[in-house]
């Protein structure tokens, strides 16, 4: 006959559990069961609808977070992009991610090939201003890049202390 003491059995029993929860706990998944695919982030979700964020440059815990300013006015301006406005005004060094208030425009850099001018034009009418339509947007986490109706490639980088 075989005795254990409950000492033994209840050890035994949590080490069981332990090692059936560690697994369980390590698989990724989405709502409704579906495995996330390895990859890159897709950084352009949030930034229309009321998500309140930006596509630009930025690394977790970085100090910058290059990307471009489309609005600085209204609710969905918040993060200084939205993906329904058609036009850049231009580019800056600070931005926050989904908070619902705006944190832009510090310091606003605008590549042009046109000539000087000091005011942004609407949005309905960029050639009014420095505003810029815009095409081929890319961003992968530390980096961004679009190219201006001007024919500027705007390529912004960062890396953890400094854009």
């Amino acid at each position: 006959m075989i005795t254990t003491s409950r000492r033994q059995l209840l050890a035994t029993t949590g080490l069981l559990a332990l090692g059936g929860a560690i697994p369980a706990g390590c698989t990724r998944s989405v709502a409704g069961g579906a495995a996330l695919a390895p990859g890159k982030p897709n950084l352009f979700i949030g930034t229309g609808g009321h998500g309140h964020t930006f596509p630009g440059a930025s690394l977790p815990f970085g100090m910058a977070q290059l990307s471009p300013d489309t609005n600085t006015h209204g609710w969905d301006a918040c993060s200084g992009y939205h993906q329904k406005d058609g036009s850049i005004m231009g580019f800056s060094h600070t931005h926050l991610s989904g908070t619902g208030i705006g944190d832009m425009l510090d310091i606003l850099v605008v590549p042009t090939r046109r000539e000087l001018n000091l005011e942004p034009g609407t949005i309905e009418k960029p050639a009014e201003g420095y505003r810029q339509r815009y095409s081929d947007e890319h961003a992968e986490p530390g980096y961004y890049r679009v190219k201006l109706e001007t024919g500027v490639l705007a390529e912004l980088t960062v890396t953890e202390r400094c854009g």
